[in-house]
């Protein structure tokens, strides 16, 4: 499978979050060059190293093999924290959101944003966690 989408994903994605190669090739337990090749679309990675690079990332596989134009994650699922559009879209779309019974307003909103912010940073501290290779 040559697939220039996953090349570009990949190395995207590994850059967003500001990682060297060394850094991600060490977290998945493979050599700087396998990674390397994978960027540069001239290794493959089989299906299981697949599903790791994406859970990894925090990103779907189809949206990392170009299957899907975007990446239909949810934000609470992914690595990276999410952004205000993100929060904002989730409250406004959650019709039955209350308080103690009442209707959010916009400053409870705000306290609301700020509680997802932290349960994501504790949720990505648990992923990270449990990605650990043991005996480290």
């Amino acid at each position: 499978m040559r697939n220039e989408t996953f090349a570009r994903r990949l190395k995207d994605e590994r850059e967003k979050r500001g990682w060297t190669q060394e850094y991600m090739a060490n977290l998945l337990q493979i050599k700087i060059g396998t990674l390397s090749g994978y960027e540069r679309n001239y290794r493959t990675p089989d299906l299981e190293m697949t599903k790791r690079i994406a859970e990894l990332l925090g990103i779907s596989v189809d949206y990392l093999l170009g299957l899907d134009e975007k990446d239909t994650t949810p934000w609470w699922e992914k690595d990276l924290p999410p952004t205000d559009i993100e929060l904002e879209k989730f409250i406004r779309e959650q019709p039955n959101l209350r308080i103690f019974g009442d209707p959010l307003d916009e400053e409870v909103k705000d306290d609301v944003m700020l509680a997802l912010r932290t349960a994501w940073e504790v949720l990505k501290k648990e992923r990270t966690a449990t990605k650990q290779p043991k005996g480290k």
